[in-house]
């Protein structure tokens, strides 16, 4: 019960590091909250501060979703530990303490974590989830964020066609979760 709990807190503390917060205020001087849709993930960081901006914001929320997954794993050997600081790394990076509770959606950090629990099984589902999502908005032009969450929905039960083990799969599942939660509020959230 111990080692869960460390593994959660230290899962939350690493995704609740505010890198599009920094990426933006270091490459373009602003806080990334007040601007767009007031996320703190790439996307937003995109529009505001600049493709590159976007990508590296991405890129440290990836890692941050996998070095909370595998430094578990490698510390404990517990996968159900793991999987805890996996799903607390999602929720960090929606409402960092950091920032005053405030975030962005967590899929980079879902990402991540997949891909630190069973990167063959996370590629799959990742994979399902952006072409559903890129034919849901560019093919049929449906909004963005209910993409999103009937995206999440495909990706945990991919996880489960593909066979992940059960830590994986819950923390998919619960992941997805809180990335559904997350998004909610945009559900008519316009679009310029």
């Amino acid at each position: 019960m111990t080692e869960l709990l460390l593994a959660s807190i230290w899962g939350y503390l690493l995704g609740a590091i505010p890198t599009g917060v920094i990426v933006a205020r270091v490459l373009s001087g602003v806080d990334i909250r007040r601007h767009g849709s007031g996320h703190t993930g790439g996307t937003n960081v995109a529009r505001v501060a600049g493709r590159w901006a976007g990508l590296l914001t991405a890129v440290c929320d990836v890692l941050l979703g996998f070095l909370a997954v595998w430094s578990v794993r490698l510390a404990l050997d517990d996968p159900w530990a793991a999987a805890a600081a996996g799903v607390m790394a999602i929720v960090g990076h929606d409402w960092s303490v950091f920032i005053g509770f405030e975030g962005g959606i967590g899929l980079a950090d879902l990402a991540g974590a997949t891909l630190a629990s069973d990167w063959l099984r996370g590629l799959g589902s990742g994979g399902a989830f952006i072409l559903l999502w890129l034919v849901l908005t560019k093919v049929l032009h449906r909004h963005r964020a209910r993409s999103t969450i009937f995206g999440m929905l495909v990706f945990a039960l991919m996880l489960w066609v593909l066979g992940m083990p059960s830590p994986g799969f819950a923390m998919g599942a619960l992941g997805a979760a809180v990335v559904i939660v997350k998004t909610l509020p945009d559900w008519n959230r316009v679009y310029a």
